[in-house]
């Protein structure tokens, strides 16, 4: 499998699909902004005009895009990868999307004689530059077991689940860890500054405690220096948490702290941080407590 064709150019698809022609493969990309291919064909990726087009020339193609709706629409619309499928072929789908959304592809690509596999990843964009994401793969064996290798280029470890909606449940799953640990965080922070203790010192503690996450050191500090430049967009967060919240919904599982961390979400975003880092929900936490970042703290 040397052809692969990549959509979705953003902070994480872009450092994917480098590392794929770091890796020799001949890659065909298409972004709905232009633009953003532009140092990949520079490298000798080359370009296509349609997700149609970029069907017609891969055995296999990934796709890292924002929502379900958007899949949909590169999947199966007038100019969508489905049209241009070749028999055999295989798309690979890394994005957080619903449970529903890759049900409902898998059975549209096996009525093509094609194969979807939905792939969601754990990490951020340094993770995708370096190979280290963690990937959950679900759908069909054969199609797993002819794409592995490509996977491995991207992922140092991969769970595969036989059932389709298994992997994203797990991403889902994993995701609304992510949304409690960061909320945990951000509310500590205000929490402690109100009452003299500085982030320094709380991130010390955390460190030298069983309660230490990588997250809490990498996410805290940037945190403390009030840098929300987005490694994960806040409105994505939000959109994940509400993936999260339907499916469980689905399956009759109450997730009532995921629906108190949605709240506060939806206002991160109608405050106008939702380009911002997921992260900045801390600033809507400050605003609730009547924080100031300039607040004075002691060091212990």
């Amino acid at each position: 499998m040397r052809d692969i064709g990549f959509i979705g150019l953003g902070i994480m698809g872009r450092p994917m699909a480098e590392r794929l022609l770091d890796a020799g493969y001949v890659l065909t990309v298409f972004n709905r902004t232009p633009q953003k291919a532009e140092p990949l064909r520079a490298r000798g990726a080359r370009w296509a005009d349609s997700p149609k087009e970029v069907a017609r020339r891969s055995e296999l193609l990934i796709t890292m895009i924002a929502d379900s709706e958007a899949l949909e629409e590169i999947a199966r619309g007038p100019e969508g990868i489905l049209q241009g499928i070749r028999p055999a072929a295989i798309h690979v789908d890394m994005s957080t999307v619903s449970p529903e959304t890759t049900e409902r592809l898998e059975r549209a690509y096996r009525e093509r004689e094609a194969a979807f596999l939905h792939a969601p990843v754990l990490g951020n964009w340094r993770h995708a530059a370096e190979g280290k994401l963690l990937i959950f793969v679900g759908g069909d064996p054969q199609a797993y077991q002819r794409c592995e290798p490509v996977l491995r280029v991207l992922g140092h470890r991969i769970w595969y689940f036989e059932r389709i909606v298994q992997a994203t449940h797990m991403k889902l799953i994993a995701n609304s860890f992510i949304a409690g640990m960061i909320l945990t965080l951000a509310q500590a922070f205000v929490f402690g500054r109100r009452v003299g203790i500085s982030p320094d010192c709380l991130l010390e503690v955390l460190e030298a405690s069983a309660l230490n996450a990588p997250m809490y050191q990498s996410k805290g500090r940037t945190m403390r220096e009030r840098d929300f430049r987005p490694n994960f967009y806040a409105r994505h967060m939000l959109k994940d948490v509400d993936l999260a919240l339907e499916a469980a919904r689905r399956a009759n599982v109450p997730l009532p702290v995921l629906s108190v961390i949605r709240e506060l979400f939806i206002s991160t975003v109608a405050r106008g941080f939702g380009e911002e880092d997921y992260s900045a929900v801390l600033k809507v936490l400050e605003e609730m407590a009547g924080v100031t970042p300039q607040e004075q703290t002691l060091q212990g």
